[in-house]
């Protein structure tokens, strides 16, 4: 121990003679470790540490798909589900969730809540207890019961202060009076998505059993000890073909899916996040590489001190334990400014907008993470200086005579050093790759025509609650007076209404049929996506009309909803009264996949149990799931045909959109005070829909402009270094004659020949790597040639420049000084 503590003593001393060199050395460590540590800290938030629930290995996520979707994990209807729950033996309970939305009032403010109606045994599934009062008691999801409510304890203390009384008040959601019955811990039960809702609703399952055909349900379950997923997929796959049995018209070709619940929230995040801490660890290795060559300049500065320790004495293990001491304590230093760029790092990602990745503001700093920073520092301690310590401790007297001094390193260790930075350009060309590759995908992306124009458009999102709007007509008659008071406010250009609006996640499908044509066999429907719209929404939107017209007055009917979702649903009143034919708009997509050779307007249809509806338009495609997605074929509904409840308002504005929302606010007021209004701009919307792409674009490309910083200083440093060394071999070759053009070259030679080797094997490496990286990219090849060009020009051209300093330092080298050099 006292060894170690005079190693320590004698390190801190040497290191604290060379400032420039440690503090050269700690940023770049720092630079390394901080970035592994803050990207460990994602990865282990989100797919290391456990959900935090009792056995989470054994809850899973249940889906549906079909045979006629190519989309999996389908949503799920009420009648499989209680199918699925009392005939299968692989689980121990099972819940359904349906995602909903309500007006909170009464408590301050109306406010939009984010709501989850659950089966009774919903917090059973997941082994969960109250914070305060308590859960589902069994039989509360069925009709007739009190209405009960369980809060998220993130909504109880913004909303309620923390009442420590809340249990057994009553809240005001939607009009009607739920009695609060229990408050759950914070993020407790959140983990599929990046937010717990604000409440907890009992759903009322005989009805949603009744529901046959209705799919908008997620089913949660946990397995039965010691039972795998492969066994219960095998359960549920047979009462699957029970269902299909029982119900021939609409579960045949309905397959059961069983997911891990961890998987189920982390699978489409995981190949970036790997991506990810691939690159950290590539930049790290790069540091490594930069810092051992710092070492070895170092120790050929000191060879004549540690000849002299041997030829004293000295074992060679003391040397080497003395040398890697002093690396050792570079890397602590390196660890220790990592650490506060990791915790500055930590809390910057979840601030990056619509950053898609569950649980992401969980990553902070805990025992792992801290221990893998360690783990990192001690480890890069001795790989950075195991090189140079082994080098130096052969050195005898003898030989470091015989070297030179100073101004000789020896073709060893130029040999090394020169290794070192061919593999430091290697490893950044292949980061340069894959980051060109990311923000080349990310500039194709927002390129995309998303089918519409979302400049100076505002989007305002209500929901009538259903107690005082539970009628067609009163939906419809709200929506229509509040679309006529917005178009007279100064600078709206247009205002209209739709039921779903571009860019948003999900998608309503239904299936269909054309009149004239066999019906679809059961399990071979088609489908295609459906919303319902206001007259003017296409105007709005700037969305081209291509053949016919839009919907106008005229198309407004008495009976009210046009839709039927299943045949047992009665007709509305005044049906058979004289009115407008039920009218469709569809979009190209459609028209060319259902009506390839063949005129579509005029032709009628049915979306599952409705009336004929008669083609009256053809739009353009809007790319509604996403900018990456090809557009799906669309069925638009007229909203004075199919009224809906929930509707954005989609303002068209002649300047800045948000400047008009108070106004809007108060046009909403007028007609119901009572009634939230969430207001963004469509710009906003198409932003935050390429939110995960601009995540990985942006570390990806900052990992790799880091690497090429880190590379340029290798090439730099050893470049640098070497015309230090031969310092007089230059100052006799230019006594001898030789031209300083001549001396300029070989140095530049010397710096470029390291820096195309490097590329070589870079692009051998990122042909290789950069096909990991295919399923992150939009547009792009994962080999791209253009890519792949540019950056080695750009690397090679950095590296030229690293040398041109160097260079023109040995060209200036006076002969009379460089031969006075030793």
């Amino acid at each position: 121990m006292e060894t170690l503590w005079q190693d320590l003593r004698y390190g801190s001393r040497m290191l604290a003679k060379n400032p420039g060199f440690t503090a050269v050395a700690v940023v770049t460590l720092a630079l390394g470790i901080g970035a592994n540590s803050s990207i460990f800290s994602l990865i282990n938030a989100v797919l290391l540490r456990p959900l935090p629930f009792k056995e989470p290995d054994r809850l899973v996520m249940i889906w549906e798909r079909r045979a006629s979707s190519n989309d999996a994990n389908l949503p799920v209807s009420g009648h499989e589900f209680v199918g699925w729950r009392d005939h299968s033996d692989s689980f121990e309970k099972m819940a359904i969730i349906e995602p909903s939305g309500f007006n909170l009032t009464g408590a301050g403010d109306p406010t939009a809540i984010a709501a989850l109606k659950v089966s009774a045994d919903f917090f059973s599934v997941l082994d969960v207890t109250a914070l305060l009062g308590r859960t589902f008691s069994p039989g509360e999801d069925q009709l007739g019961k009190n209405p009960i409510a369980i809060l998220n304890a993130g909504f109880w203390k913004t909303r309620f202060g923390s009442d420590p009384d809340i249990v057994g008040k009553t809240v005001t959601l939607s009009d009607q009076k739920y009695t609060v019955i229990g408050v759950m811990q914070r993020r407790c039960v959140g983990a599929w998505g990046n937010s717990d809702p604000d409440v907890w609703l009992p759903i009322d399952l005989p009805a949603e059993a009744r529901r046959v055909g209705k799919h908008g349900n997620t089913v949660i379950g946990r397995l039965k000890p010691d039972v795998t997923l492969d066994q219960a997929q095998a359960d549920l796959a047979q009462v699957a073909g029970q269902l299909e049995q029982q119900y021939p018209n609409t579960n045949v070709g309905h397959a059961v899916q069983v997911i891990s619940l961890h998987e189920n929230n982390v699978g489409n995040v995981r190949p970036a996040l790997v991506v990810l801490f691939g690159a950290v660890g590539f930049v790290l290795l790069i540091a490594c590489a930069n810092v051992a060559n710092l070492l070895l300049s170092r120790a050929a500065s000191r060879q004549k001190e540690i000849a002299i320790r041997t030829a004293l004495g000295a074992p060679r293990v003391r040397l080497i334990r003395q040398l890697l001491t002093e690396s050792c304590l570079l890397a602590t230093m390196g660890g220790s400014v990592g650490l506060l760029l990791a915790l500055w790092l930590i809390d910057l990602m979840p601030k990056l907008k619509a950053v898609n990745i569950p649980r992401i503001e969980q990553a902070h700093l805990d025992g792992s993470v801290l221990a893998v920073t360690i783990g990192l520092s001690l480890l890069t301690g001795i790989i950075t200086g195991l090189a140079p310590a082994l080098r130096s401790s052969r050195q005898t007297l003898n030989q470091s005579m015989s070297e030179g001094t100073r101004t000789s390193a020896g073709p060893g260790r130029r040999r090394i050093g020169s290794v070192l930075v061919i593999a430091e350009v290697a490893l950044a060309l292949i980061l340069l790759a894959g980051g060109g590759l990311m923000v080349r995908s990310f500039v194709r992306l927002l390129n995309v025509d998303p089918g519409f124009d979302p400049h100076n458009v505002l989007r305002a999102d209500l929901s009538l609650p259903g107690a005082r709007y539970s009628k067609p007509e009163q939906q419809a008659r709200f929506y229509g007076q509040l679309i006529e008071r917005i178009k007279t406010l100064p600078g709206v250009e247009v205002a209209s209404a739709t039921t779903q609006t571009p860019l948003s996640p999900g998608d309503n499908w239904s299936f269909f049929s054309v009149e004239g044509r066999p019906a679809p066999a059961p399990g071979q429907e088609i489908y295609a996506a459906m919303r319902s719209v206001s007259s003017d929404y296409f105007r709005a939107m700037k969305v081209p009309l291509k053949k016919g017209r839009f919907f106008n007055e005229g198309d407004a009917r008495i009976a009210l909803p046009v839709m039927r979702w299943f045949e047992q649903q009665p007709y509305p009143q005044h049906y058979d009264d004289p009115q407008p034919v039920p009218a469709i708009i569809i979009n190209e997509t459609f028209a060319r996949r259902f009506f390839p050779d063949e005129d579509p307007l005029g032709k009628r249809m049915r979306i599952i149990a409705s009336p004929w509806l008669t083609v009256v338009g053809v739009v353009g495609d809007i790319r509604h799931t996403g900018l990456q997605t090809l557009p799906n074929p669309e069925m638009y509904l007229f909203d004075l045909q199919e009224p809906s409840g929930s509707m954005a308002v989609m303002i068209r504005t002649a300047g800045d959109p948000l400047m008009l929302a108070a106004a809007v606010r108060e046009q909403v007021a007028a007609l119901d005070q009572d009634l939230p209004v969430a207001i963004t701009t469509m710009d906003q919307i198409r932003s935050d829909s390429v939110g995960g792409q601009r995540f990985n674009a942006l570390l990806l490309g900052t990992f790799a402009a880091l690497a090429l910083g880190l590379a340029v200083v290798g090439v730099f440093g050893v470049i640098n270094y070497s015309v230090a060394q031969r310092t007089h071999e230059i100052g006799v070759r230019i006594a001898l004659g030789a031209k300083r053009t001549d001396i300029f070259k070989l140095v530049v030679g010397q710096g470029m020949v390291l820096a195309l080797l490097g590329v070589g094997i870079g692009l051998v490496g990122a042909f290789a790597l950069t096909r990991l990286i295919s399923g992150l990219l939009y547009g792009v090849s994962p080999t791209d040639f253009g890519t792949f060009a540019v950056v080695s020009l750009l690397l090679a051209g950095v590296a030229l420049l690293a040398s041109y300093i160097p260079a023109r330092r040995a060209m200036n080298v006076d002969p009379m000084v460089a031969l006075r050099y030793e």
